[in-house]
């Protein structure tokens, strides 16, 4: 798929996703799986949509001559923001983070071939916890 296509596609899932009532309805319709297959390994299993919101309302810069940053706060029509996309699977032995490409790549191809392993992320004692 073509990187426009995937940041479409990205676009249309992080959308439907956030709306949808039922998470899990929304991941089969979309034909996420929920386990993924590892040549050589055990299965991955997905824990967690992963939605990073990102919102750049400024910009800085070294100064001539200071140590000091300069500092430009955007304007409103300037004020830009980027959701960033992944797919938490475990397994026994490793923690991955997949795109929506790879994703999309490994379930047309049956298994995963290239991810990569955030074991040291730390964002792995999160997982298991429930929202309240």
């Amino acid at each position: 798929m073509e990187r426009g296509h995937i940041h479409a596609a990205e676009a249309a899932f992080i959308e439907g996703f956030r709306a949808a009532s039922d998470k899990q309805a929304f991941l089969t319709l979309a034909r996420i799986p929920l386990e993924l297959a590892v040549p050589g390994g055990p299965g991955l299993k997905l824990v967690q949509v992963l939605l990073e919101d990102t919102v750049e309302v400024g910009r800085a810069s070294r100064g001539f001559a200071s140590k000091e940053l300069v500092y430009q706060p955007l304007p409103a029509p300037l004020v830009t923001s980027v959701t960033r996309l992944r797919f938490r699977y475990i397994s026994a032995e490793s923690v991955r983070e997949l795109s929506l490409a790879e994703v999309l790549a490994a379930t047309s191809h049956g298994h995963v071939h290239s991810a990569e392993d955030v074991t040291d992320s730390p964002e792995i004692p999160k997982i298991g916890r429930h929202a309240t």
